[in-house]
């Protein structure tokens, strides 16, 4: 998984607020069960994207 599922996720989310829906509060998620790319992983560092591994979700670490 790489930044272009982030930049996904940005578009949906302006169209959201370009709709009216209030959107401030909403946080980007991808999960992936493969990992992630490094520039994905440095944008979860910038705090852009919550990356969930499958750690993440069912050990919760």
């Amino acid at each position: 998984m790489d930044v272009r599922h982030r930049d996904r996720l940005r578009h949906t989310l302006a169209l959201l607020t370009a709709r009216g829906i209030n959107t401030p509060h909403a946080r980007l998620a991808c999960h992936s069960g493969v990992g992630f790319s490094r520039e994905l992983r440095a944008a979860q560092k910038r705090g852009e994207v919550i990356l969930v591994a499958p750690e993440r979700l069912y050990a919760g670490t």
